[in-house]
């Protein structure tokens, strides 16, 4: 794939990332929170953006979106065959708001000491 290719497909994704982000804010803000990571206040800015502040925010060159499952345990854990695929799910669920939790308290914590 060349590197033109590359951009487009960064640049859509994040198009598609914050559109898609602006829909779940709209239907239910906790909810956003805990399925996009953010906080309140950067759930506020993204459900303000017009669509040509959305263009121009999605055509950075790097992905504007993180990739939460970033051990291996857990992609190991995640990826396992299970008998029972709802368990799998809300196993999913604990994992990545538990790794949002601690992302929260680190972040309050930091906010604290200044």
């Amino acid at each position: 794939m060349s590197n033109d290719n590359i951009l487009k497909n960064i640049h859509e994704i994040n198009l598609s990332y914050l559109l898609l982000a602006q829909e779940l804010i709209k239907q239910d803000k906790k909810v956003a929170s805990f399925r996009l990571g953010v906080c309140e206040d950067t759930l506020n800015k993204i459900s303000k953006l017009s669509l040509s502040e959305l263009i121009k925010l999605g055509a950075i060159n790097q992905l504007i979106c993180l990739l939460r499952l970033d051990d291996e345990k857990v992609i190991n854990c995640l990826t396992r065959e299970s008998r029972v695929d709802e368990l799998q799910q809300v196993h999913t669920g604990i994992m990545l708001s538990t790794q949002l939790l601690r992302s929260h308290k680190s972040n309050s914590n930091h906010a604290l000491k200044e």
